[in-house]
């Protein structure tokens, strides 16, 4: 009976705060966009996905690059991934690009791991 009581004044003082404007629900997440001329497409660290900075699935990135096949100009796909990211991620996004049949596809960003380049910052 006591957690129920503890439970409800919870729920009730969580739902003042939001009411108050003192606690803030979180942000959605942005949605994947397609741009006209580049996207870029990213690996972190952790092994997210990132398309133009939105977090996405690899069924996403499917669907995202069947949709820039269909316009009128397919464009440019820029590859971006940590020097940190996981190789196994790295490859499936790899696979799902390949089997795409993108034409306008490139790693960008390589030159910072060419030898004597500075390393990279945490």
């Amino acid at each position: 009976m006591k957690s129920r009581v503890c439970a409800q004044l919870t729920l009730i003082a969580l739902t003042a705060l939001v009411a108050a404007g003192c606690a803030q629900t979180p942000e959605p997440a942005p949605s994947p966009q397609i741009e006209t001329s580049i996207n870029t497409l990213a690996i972190t660290d952790n092994g997210s996905i990132l398309w133009n900075d939105a977090e996405i699935t690899l069924e996403e990135l499917k669907q995202l690059l069947a949709q820039t096949k269909e316009l009128p100009k397919e464009p440019q796909l820029q590859f971006l991934p940590s020097i940190k990211a996981p190789y196994e991620e790295s490859a499936k996004v790899l696979q799902v690009i390949k089997e795409s049949g993108v034409t306008k596809f490139g790693f960008v960003g390589n030159e910072k791991y060419a030898p004597g380049a500075e390393p990279p910052r945490p």
